[in-house]
């Protein structure tokens, strides 16, 4: 339980530091719709959508990695053009 407190802070601090924020205000909906399992073939009610965030807290290397991968997260050490290159068709 404190070890998947502890990842809740650590990846509010990961968002803090590399949160694609122009990408989180601009497609705000689908980000909430993949915190809360609405679409895809993975749909779940909320207590079920709640339950597997928390199993995903035991380990936050999967949270992070799926943020990175749909862009709501920058990849570590990358530079200011690289970050407006990639924002570019927003």
């Amino acid at each position: 339980m404190i070890q998947r407190i502890t990842h809740l802070l650590k990846l509010i601090k990961i968002l803090n530091e590399r949160g694609n924020w122009k990408l989180i205000r601009h497609s705000r909906k689908q980000l909430i719709n993949f915190i809360f399992c609405r679409e895809g073939m993975g749909r779940r009610s909320l207590p079920a959508a709640l339950l597997h965030g928390f199993h995903l807290l035991k380990g936050i290397d999967v949270i992070v990695w799926r943020l990175e991968t749909f862009g709501f997260l920058y990849a570590p050490g990358l530079a200011e053009e690289e970050k407006e290159r990639l924002n570019r068709y927003l």
